[in-house]
Protein backbone atom coordinates (compact mmCIF):
# COMPACT_ATOMS: atom_id res chain seq x y z
CA UNK A 1 0.00 0.00 0.00
CA UNK A 2 2.82 2.28 0.89
CA UNK A 3 3.47 2.97 -2.66
CA UNK A 4 -0.28 4.20 -3.79
CA UNK A 5 -0.19 6.27 -0.09
CA UNK A 6 3.21 8.13 -2.01
CA UNK A 7 1.45 8.57 -5.04
CA UNK A 8 -1.70 9.76 -4.09
CA UNK A 9 -0.02 12.03 -1.69
CA UNK A 10 1.97 13.49 -4.64
CA UNK A 11 -1.18 14.22 -6.35
CA UNK A 12 -2.71 15.86 -3.71
CA UNK A 13 0.77 18.26 -2.96
CA UNK A 14 0.43 19.21 -6.80
CA UNK A 15 -3.06 20.17 -6.78
CA UNK A 16 -2.89 22.22 -3.58
CA UNK A 17 1.02 23.74 -4.64
CA UNK A 18 -1.15 24.48 -8.01
CA UNK A 19 -4.05 26.11 -5.82
CA UNK A 20 -1.59 28.12 -3.47
CA UNK A 21 1.14 29.16 -6.61
CA UNK A 22 2.21 32.44 -6.56
CA UNK A 23 1.16 34.67 -8.92
CA UNK A 24 2.74 37.97 -9.74
CA UNK A 25 0.15 41.06 -8.50
CA UNK A 26 -2.14 43.31 -10.37
CA UNK A 27 -0.68 46.65 -11.01
CA UNK A 28 -3.03 49.32 -11.34
CA UNK A 29 0.11 51.79 -11.94
CA UNK A 30 0.77 49.64 -15.18
CA UNK A 31 -1.99 51.43 -16.61
CA UNK A 32 -0.97 54.45 -15.30
CA UNK A 33 2.16 54.54 -17.02
CA UNK A 34 0.46 53.14 -20.33
CA UNK A 35 -1.36 56.49 -20.20
CA UNK A 36 0.97 58.87 -19.48
CA UNK A 37 2.84 57.21 -22.52
CA UNK A 38 0.26 57.82 -25.00
CA UNK A 39 -0.91 61.88 -22.91
CA UNK A 40 1.89 62.83 -21.17
CA UNK A 41 -0.57 63.31 -17.72
CA UNK A 42 -1.07 61.17 -14.77
CA UNK A 43 -3.91 59.57 -14.16
CA UNK A 44 -5.69 58.19 -10.90
CA UNK A 45 -7.15 54.48 -11.33
CA UNK A 46 -7.73 53.87 -7.16
CA UNK A 47 -11.42 55.50 -7.13
CA UNK A 48 -13.63 58.86 -6.73
CA UNK A 49 -11.83 60.77 -4.28
CA UNK A 50 -12.20 64.64 -3.76
CA UNK A 51 -11.86 66.79 -6.42
CA UNK A 52 -7.85 67.61 -6.39
CA UNK A 53 -5.41 69.18 -8.83
CA UNK A 54 -2.60 66.68 -9.81
CA UNK A 55 1.17 68.13 -9.45
CA UNK A 56 2.57 70.78 -11.58
CA UNK A 57 -0.92 72.23 -12.72
CA UNK A 58 -2.29 75.69 -11.82
CA UNK A 59 -5.86 76.49 -13.02
CA UNK A 60 -5.53 80.00 -11.08
CA UNK A 61 -3.07 81.28 -13.63
CA UNK A 62 -5.22 80.03 -16.78
CA UNK A 63 -4.89 76.79 -18.25
CA UNK A 64 -4.01 74.78 -21.38
CA UNK A 65 -5.49 71.92 -23.35
CA UNK A 66 -2.96 69.90 -21.64
CA UNK A 67 -3.64 70.91 -18.18
CA UNK A 68 -7.54 70.41 -18.52
CA UNK A 69 -6.61 67.06 -19.94
CA UNK A 70 -4.29 66.48 -16.31
CA UNK A 71 -7.08 67.77 -14.29
CA UNK A 72 -9.52 65.06 -16.34
CA UNK A 73 -7.77 62.22 -16.06
CA UNK A 74 -7.02 62.59 -12.44
CA UNK A 75 -10.46 63.43 -11.25
CA UNK A 76 -13.02 62.11 -13.59
CA UNK A 77 -15.69 59.66 -12.14
CA UNK A 78 -16.66 58.23 -15.24
CA UNK A 79 -13.08 56.92 -15.84
CA UNK A 80 -12.86 55.65 -12.29
CA UNK A 81 -16.41 53.73 -13.28
CA UNK A 82 -14.07 52.19 -15.99
CA UNK A 83 -11.26 51.67 -13.64
CA UNK A 84 -13.75 49.35 -11.53
CA UNK A 85 -13.67 47.06 -14.71
CA UNK A 86 -10.20 46.00 -13.66
CA UNK A 87 -10.78 44.94 -10.49
CA UNK A 88 -13.50 42.38 -11.98
CA UNK A 89 -11.30 41.04 -14.32
CA UNK A 90 -8.51 40.62 -11.48
CA UNK A 91 -10.96 38.90 -9.54
CA UNK A 92 -12.37 36.21 -12.35
CA UNK A 93 -8.33 35.81 -12.36
CA UNK A 94 -8.35 34.86 -8.82
CA UNK A 95 -11.16 32.59 -9.31
CA UNK A 96 -9.86 31.26 -12.28
CA UNK A 97 -6.76 30.06 -10.03
CA UNK A 98 -8.49 28.63 -7.10
CA UNK A 99 -9.13 24.72 -6.25
CA UNK A 100 -12.38 22.84 -5.65
CA UNK A 101 -11.98 21.89 -2.36
CA UNK A 102 -11.89 18.63 -1.39
CA UNK A 103 -14.92 16.77 -0.23
CA UNK A 104 -15.05 14.24 3.39
CA UNK A 105 -17.49 11.88 3.99
CA UNK A 106 -17.46 10.26 7.36
CA UNK A 107 -19.68 7.03 7.80
CA UNK A 108 -19.79 6.84 11.24
CA UNK A 109 -20.51 3.01 12.85
CA UNK A 110 -23.78 2.25 13.84
CA UNK A 111 -24.41 -1.55 15.37
CA UNK A 112 -22.35 -3.94 13.05
CA UNK A 113 -21.80 -0.84 10.88
CA UNK A 114 -18.05 0.06 10.76
CA UNK A 115 -16.49 3.28 10.35
CA UNK A 116 -16.03 4.53 6.90
CA UNK A 117 -14.25 7.50 5.42
CA UNK A 118 -14.11 8.74 1.91
CA UNK A 119 -12.10 11.72 0.81
CA UNK A 120 -12.80 13.27 -2.85
CA UNK A 121 -10.78 15.66 -4.90
CA UNK A 122 -11.15 16.38 -7.82
CA UNK A 123 -8.18 16.14 -10.02
CA UNK A 124 -9.40 17.13 -13.60
CA UNK A 125 -8.38 20.72 -12.71
CA UNK A 126 -4.83 19.02 -12.84
CA UNK A 127 -5.12 20.07 -17.13
CA UNK A 128 -8.26 22.15 -16.76
CA UNK A 129 -6.63 25.15 -14.44
CA UNK A 130 -4.04 26.26 -16.53
CA UNK A 131 -6.13 27.08 -19.41
CA UNK A 132 -8.87 28.40 -17.14
CA UNK A 133 -6.05 30.83 -15.61
CA UNK A 134 -4.49 31.58 -19.10
CA UNK A 135 -8.09 32.90 -20.65
CA UNK A 136 -8.64 34.67 -17.35
CA UNK A 137 -5.30 36.47 -17.24
CA UNK A 138 -6.29 37.63 -21.28
CA UNK A 139 -9.25 38.90 -19.97
CA UNK A 140 -7.36 41.42 -16.95
CA UNK A 141 -4.86 42.09 -20.42
CA UNK A 142 -8.21 43.37 -22.49
CA UNK A 143 -9.60 44.81 -19.37
CA UNK A 144 -6.20 46.83 -18.86
CA UNK A 145 -6.16 47.76 -22.45
CA UNK A 146 -9.31 48.95 -22.98
CA UNK A 147 -9.11 51.15 -19.28
CA UNK A 148 -6.01 52.85 -21.56
CA UNK A 149 -8.83 53.75 -24.39
CA UNK A 150 -11.41 54.89 -22.13
CA UNK A 151 -8.61 57.11 -20.92
CA UNK A 152 -8.18 58.00 -24.56
CA UNK A 153 -11.22 58.40 -25.01
CA UNK A 154 -12.07 61.23 -22.10
CA UNK A 155 -9.06 62.88 -23.50
CA UNK A 156 -10.90 63.77 -26.64
CA UNK A 157 -13.73 64.91 -25.24
CA UNK A 158 -11.86 67.15 -23.00
CA UNK A 159 -10.03 68.49 -26.24
CA UNK A 160 -13.39 68.67 -27.59
CA UNK A 161 -15.03 70.49 -24.75
CA UNK A 162 -11.96 73.08 -24.34
CA UNK A 163 -12.21 73.97 -28.00
CA UNK A 164 -15.99 74.71 -27.41
CA UNK A 165 -15.20 76.69 -24.46
CA UNK A 166 -12.83 78.86 -26.35
CA UNK A 167 -14.99 79.08 -29.18
CA UNK A 168 -17.60 79.99 -27.08
CA UNK A 169 -15.58 82.74 -24.98
CA UNK A 170 -14.56 84.03 -28.21
CA UNK A 171 -17.76 84.72 -29.56
CA UNK A 172 -19.37 85.90 -27.06
CA UNK A 173 -16.96 88.75 -27.53
CA UNK A 174 -17.39 89.19 -31.41
CA UNK A 175 -21.04 89.16 -30.66
CA UNK A 176 -20.75 92.38 -28.31
CA UNK A 177 -18.62 94.16 -30.41
CA UNK A 178 -21.47 93.17 -33.12
CA UNK A 179 -24.04 94.41 -30.52
CA UNK A 180 -22.21 97.85 -29.76
CA UNK A 181 -21.53 98.34 -33.84
CA UNK A 182 -25.17 97.60 -34.62
CA UNK A 183 -26.20 99.87 -31.80
CA UNK A 184 -23.77 102.99 -33.06
CA UNK A 185 -25.73 101.54 -36.43
CA UNK A 186 -29.28 102.14 -35.17
CA UNK A 187 -28.42 105.44 -33.34
CA UNK A 188 -26.84 106.92 -36.60
CA UNK A 189 -29.70 105.65 -38.89
CA UNK A 190 -32.05 107.38 -35.85
CA UNK A 191 -30.36 110.74 -36.40
CA UNK A 192 -30.58 110.49 -40.20
CA UNK A 193 -34.67 109.31 -40.20
CA UNK A 194 -34.76 112.43 -37.80
CA UNK A 195 -33.02 114.48 -40.17
CA UNK A 196 -35.09 113.40 -43.07
CA UNK A 197 -32.19 111.69 -44.96
CA UNK A 198 -33.89 108.32 -44.85
CA UNK A 199 -37.10 106.32 -44.77
CA UNK A 200 -38.82 105.10 -41.44
CA UNK A 201 -38.78 101.78 -42.98
CA UNK A 202 -34.72 101.36 -43.16
CA UNK A 203 -34.75 103.11 -39.86
CA UNK A 204 -36.91 100.35 -38.43
CA UNK A 205 -34.05 97.43 -40.32
CA UNK A 206 -31.44 98.96 -38.22
CA UNK A 207 -33.57 99.03 -34.99
CA UNK A 208 -34.44 95.27 -35.56
CA UNK A 209 -30.85 94.52 -36.52
CA UNK A 210 -29.55 96.21 -33.36
CA UNK A 211 -32.11 94.10 -30.93
CA UNK A 212 -31.33 90.76 -32.68
CA UNK A 213 -27.33 91.47 -32.07
CA UNK A 214 -28.21 92.39 -28.73
CA UNK A 215 -29.94 89.16 -28.12
CA UNK A 216 -27.13 87.01 -29.87
CA UNK A 217 -24.78 88.84 -27.65
CA UNK A 218 -26.47 87.52 -24.43
CA UNK A 219 -27.23 84.37 -25.95
CA UNK A 220 -23.20 83.74 -26.25
CA UNK A 221 -22.92 84.69 -22.81
CA UNK A 222 -24.94 82.19 -22.02
CA UNK A 223 -23.28 79.59 -24.29
CA UNK A 224 -20.07 80.12 -22.47
CA UNK A 225 -21.79 79.38 -19.02
CA UNK A 226 -23.22 76.19 -20.59
CA UNK A 227 -19.64 75.18 -21.80
CA UNK A 228 -17.53 76.00 -19.00
CA UNK A 229 -20.16 73.54 -16.86
CA UNK A 230 -19.65 70.82 -19.61
CA UNK A 231 -15.72 71.19 -19.28
CA UNK A 232 -16.13 71.18 -15.65
CA UNK A 233 -17.98 68.16 -15.12
CA UNK A 234 -15.55 66.16 -17.29
CA UNK A 235 -12.71 67.56 -15.43
CA UNK A 236 -14.39 65.94 -12.23
CA UNK A 237 -14.51 70.03 -10.47
CA UNK A 238 -17.82 71.21 -9.04
CA UNK A 239 -20.14 73.50 -10.88
CA UNK A 240 -19.30 76.20 -8.90
CA UNK A 241 -15.65 76.00 -8.87
CA UNK A 242 -13.56 79.61 -9.17
CA UNK A 243 -13.75 80.78 -13.01
CA UNK A 244 -10.60 80.57 -14.78
CA UNK A 245 -9.09 81.50 -17.73
CA UNK A 246 -7.87 79.81 -20.83
CA UNK A 247 -3.94 79.80 -22.17
CA UNK A 248 -3.93 78.43 -25.99
CA UNK A 249 -1.16 76.44 -26.51
CA UNK A 250 0.65 76.01 -30.21
CA UNK A 251 -0.58 73.34 -32.45
CA UNK A 252 1.68 70.26 -32.97
CA UNK A 253 1.54 68.22 -36.47
CA UNK A 254 0.54 64.64 -35.62
CA UNK A 255 2.73 63.21 -38.94
CA UNK A 256 1.54 61.63 -42.38
CA UNK A 257 -1.41 60.00 -42.51
CA UNK A 258 0.14 57.08 -43.96
CA UNK A 259 2.43 56.80 -40.39
CA UNK A 260 -0.30 57.02 -38.25
CA UNK A 261 -2.31 54.20 -39.94
CA UNK A 262 0.36 51.85 -39.37
CA UNK A 263 0.88 53.18 -36.10
CA UNK A 264 -2.56 52.94 -35.21
CA UNK A 265 -3.24 49.23 -36.24
CA UNK A 266 -0.29 48.06 -33.96
CA UNK A 267 -0.47 49.86 -30.98
CA UNK A 268 -4.25 51.37 -30.77
CA UNK A 269 -5.37 50.29 -26.83
CA UNK A 270 -8.72 48.99 -28.46
CA UNK A 271 -7.52 47.12 -31.24
CA UNK A 272 -5.03 45.62 -28.83
CA UNK A 273 -7.74 44.82 -26.25
CA UNK A 274 -9.97 43.38 -29.58
CA UNK A 275 -6.65 41.17 -30.78
CA UNK A 276 -6.35 40.03 -26.65
CA UNK A 277 -10.15 38.82 -27.14
CA UNK A 278 -9.29 36.76 -30.21
CA UNK A 279 -6.41 34.96 -27.88
CA UNK A 280 -8.54 34.72 -25.07
CA UNK A 281 -11.42 33.56 -26.75
CA UNK A 282 -9.29 30.65 -28.15
CA UNK A 283 -7.86 30.03 -24.89
CA UNK A 284 -11.37 29.58 -23.15
CA UNK A 285 -12.80 27.19 -25.68
CA UNK A 286 -9.36 24.86 -24.97
CA UNK A 287 -10.90 25.07 -21.36
CA UNK A 288 -14.11 23.92 -22.26
CA UNK A 289 -13.01 21.26 -24.68
CA UNK A 290 -10.56 19.99 -21.61
CA UNK A 291 -14.02 19.59 -19.70
CA UNK A 292 -14.89 16.48 -21.54
CA UNK A 293 -13.21 14.40 -18.86
CA UNK A 294 -14.49 14.52 -15.48
CA UNK A 295 -11.91 12.34 -13.03
CA UNK A 296 -12.14 12.48 -8.78
CA UNK A 297 -9.57 11.22 -6.73
CA UNK A 298 -10.54 8.86 -4.15
CA UNK A 299 -9.33 7.72 -0.58
CA UNK A 300 -11.15 5.19 1.09
CA UNK A 301 -10.84 4.07 4.78
CA UNK A 302 -12.27 1.64 6.31
CA UNK A 303 -11.98 1.84 10.47
CA UNK A 304 -12.18 -2.05 11.17
CA UNK A 305 -11.10 -4.21 7.67
CA UNK A 306 -9.58 -7.81 7.67
CA UNK A 307 -6.40 -6.47 8.99
CA UNK A 308 -7.95 -3.27 11.21
CA UNK A 309 -7.93 -0.04 9.88
CA UNK A 310 -7.28 -0.03 5.94
CA UNK A 311 -7.48 2.73 3.57
CA UNK A 312 -6.93 2.81 -0.39
CA UNK A 313 -6.75 4.89 -2.83
CA UNK A 314 -9.68 4.88 -6.14
CA UNK A 315 -10.96 7.01 -8.78
CA UNK A 316 -14.48 8.33 -9.48
CA UNK A 317 -14.43 8.53 -13.59
CA UNK A 318 -17.56 10.25 -15.56
CA UNK A 319 -18.20 8.49 -18.74
CA UNK A 320 -18.85 11.12 -21.20
CA UNK A 321 -21.17 9.12 -22.76
CA UNK A 322 -24.28 11.64 -23.21
CA UNK A 323 -22.73 14.79 -21.52
CA UNK A 324 -19.62 15.78 -23.23
CA UNK A 325 -20.03 20.11 -22.51
CA UNK A 326 -21.23 20.19 -25.98
CA UNK A 327 -22.98 23.44 -24.48
CA UNK A 328 -19.66 25.35 -23.33
CA UNK A 329 -17.61 24.29 -26.18
CA UNK A 330 -20.18 25.40 -28.42
CA UNK A 331 -20.72 28.63 -26.98
CA UNK A 332 -16.62 29.45 -26.53
CA UNK A 333 -16.54 28.62 -30.74
CA UNK A 334 -19.24 30.89 -31.00
CA UNK A 335 -17.43 33.38 -28.93
CA UNK A 336 -13.94 32.88 -30.31
CA UNK A 337 -15.57 33.82 -34.02
CA UNK A 338 -17.12 36.61 -32.87
CA UNK A 339 -13.92 37.76 -31.30
CA UNK A 340 -12.07 37.34 -34.31
CA UNK A 341 -15.03 39.59 -36.39
CA UNK A 342 -14.72 42.09 -34.06
CA UNK A 343 -11.22 42.53 -34.42
CA UNK A 344 -11.82 42.62 -38.30
CA UNK A 345 -14.26 45.09 -38.02
CA UNK A 346 -12.02 47.34 -35.71
CA UNK A 347 -9.11 46.91 -38.10
CA UNK A 348 -11.26 48.39 -40.89
CA UNK A 349 -12.90 51.28 -38.28
CA UNK A 350 -9.19 52.53 -37.49
CA UNK A 351 -8.65 52.98 -41.07
CA UNK A 352 -11.97 55.21 -41.21
CA UNK A 353 -11.08 56.97 -38.06
CA UNK A 354 -7.64 58.26 -39.23
CA UNK A 355 -8.76 58.90 -43.03
CA UNK A 356 -11.90 61.00 -42.00
CA UNK A 357 -10.17 62.88 -38.93
CA UNK A 358 -7.01 63.61 -41.52
CA UNK A 359 -9.25 64.91 -43.86
CA UNK A 360 -11.15 66.82 -41.91
CA UNK A 361 -8.30 68.24 -40.11
CA UNK A 362 -6.79 69.29 -44.42
CA UNK A 363 -10.41 70.69 -45.34
CA UNK A 364 -10.45 72.55 -41.99
CA UNK A 365 -7.04 73.90 -42.26
CA UNK A 366 -7.19 74.71 -46.11
CA UNK A 367 -10.36 76.43 -45.61
CA UNK A 368 -9.01 78.63 -42.36
CA UNK A 369 -6.64 79.73 -45.00
CA UNK A 370 -8.62 80.51 -47.45
CA UNK A 371 -11.07 82.44 -45.60
CA UNK A 372 -8.48 84.17 -43.96
CA UNK A 373 -6.44 85.42 -46.68
CA UNK A 374 -9.43 85.85 -49.07
CA UNK A 375 -12.05 87.46 -47.18
CA UNK A 376 -11.17 88.68 -44.09
CA UNK A 377 -7.51 90.04 -44.83
CA UNK A 378 -9.59 92.22 -47.39
CA UNK A 379 -12.02 93.32 -45.36
CA UNK A 380 -9.65 94.77 -43.12
CA UNK A 381 -8.06 96.63 -45.94
CA UNK A 382 -11.65 97.86 -46.85
CA UNK A 383 -12.41 98.85 -43.32
CA UNK A 384 -9.12 100.99 -43.23
CA UNK A 385 -9.65 102.17 -46.74
CA UNK A 386 -13.16 103.21 -45.40
CA UNK A 387 -11.91 104.75 -41.78
CA UNK A 388 -9.69 106.63 -44.10
CA UNK A 389 -12.16 108.20 -46.34
CA UNK A 390 -14.37 109.31 -43.51
CA UNK A 391 -11.92 111.58 -41.82
CA UNK A 392 -11.36 112.93 -45.54
CA UNK A 393 -15.11 113.60 -45.38
CA UNK A 394 -15.30 111.70 -48.94
CA UNK A 395 -17.79 109.43 -47.30
CA UNK A 396 -20.20 108.59 -44.61
CA UNK A 397 -19.77 107.04 -41.18
CA UNK A 398 -22.68 104.64 -42.22
CA UNK A 399 -19.95 102.92 -44.98
CA UNK A 400 -17.71 102.45 -42.14
CA UNK A 401 -19.97 100.85 -39.96
CA UNK A 402 -21.16 98.76 -42.69
CA UNK A 403 -17.74 97.44 -43.55
CA UNK A 404 -16.92 96.89 -39.89
CA UNK A 405 -19.87 95.40 -39.46
CA UNK A 406 -18.83 92.78 -42.60
CA UNK A 407 -15.66 92.30 -40.34
CA UNK A 408 -16.82 90.98 -37.95
CA UNK A 409 -19.05 88.49 -39.36
CA UNK A 410 -16.16 86.98 -41.65
CA UNK A 411 -13.88 86.88 -38.23
CA UNK A 412 -16.53 85.01 -36.35
CA UNK A 413 -16.78 82.44 -39.56
CA UNK A 414 -12.78 82.63 -39.32
CA UNK A 415 -13.16 81.79 -35.52
CA UNK A 416 -15.41 78.97 -36.09
CA UNK A 417 -12.98 77.14 -38.70
CA UNK A 418 -10.80 77.57 -36.49
CA UNK A 419 -12.50 75.56 -33.80
CA UNK A 420 -13.15 72.63 -36.76
CA UNK A 421 -9.46 72.35 -36.95
CA UNK A 422 -9.01 71.97 -33.49
CA UNK A 423 -11.72 69.37 -33.11
CA UNK A 424 -10.58 67.47 -35.97
CA UNK A 425 -7.06 67.22 -34.52
CA UNK A 426 -8.54 66.14 -31.02
CA UNK A 427 -10.38 63.14 -33.08
CA UNK A 428 -7.16 62.51 -35.31
CA UNK A 429 -5.13 61.73 -31.69
CA UNK A 430 -8.17 59.65 -30.24
CA UNK A 431 -7.60 57.97 -33.81
CA UNK A 432 -3.73 56.99 -33.37
CA UNK A 433 -4.53 56.35 -29.95
CA UNK A 434 -1.45 58.88 -28.25
CA UNK A 435 -1.82 63.03 -28.23
CA UNK A 436 0.01 64.96 -31.01
CA UNK A 437 3.95 66.08 -30.15
CA UNK A 438 4.84 62.65 -28.33
CA UNK A 439 6.77 60.33 -30.30
CA UNK A 440 5.53 57.29 -31.79
CA UNK A 441 6.70 54.24 -29.85
CA UNK A 442 5.42 50.59 -29.55
CA UNK A 443 3.24 50.38 -26.07
CA UNK A 444 3.67 48.01 -24.22
CA UNK A 445 0.68 45.40 -23.25
CA UNK A 446 -0.48 46.20 -19.44
CA UNK A 447 -2.04 44.00 -16.80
Amino acid sequence: MMPWRHRLAGVLVALLGSGCASRPPFDPHATVAALRQRTGAEARVDGVLPASVPAGVRIDDGVSAEEVVAVALWNNAAFQVSASDLGFARADLLEAGVLTNPVLSLLFPAGPKQFEATLRLPIELLWERPRRVAAARLALDAAAQGLVQAGLDLVMSVRLAYVDLALAIDRERIAGEAAALFARIDALTESRRAAGDISNLEAATASIDAVRAAQDAHRAGQDVLLARQRLLLLMGQPIDAPPFTLTPSAPVECGPQADLLREALVARPDLRAAEIGVEAAAARLGWERSRILALTAVLDANGHGQQGFEMGPGLDLGLPVFNRNQGPRARADAQLRRAAATYASLQQQVGLDIGQAALLLDQARESLKTWSDGIVVPLQDTVAQAEQAYRDGDVSYLLVLENTRRLVEAQTRARDLLADQQRARARLERAVGRTCGIPSQEFARVH
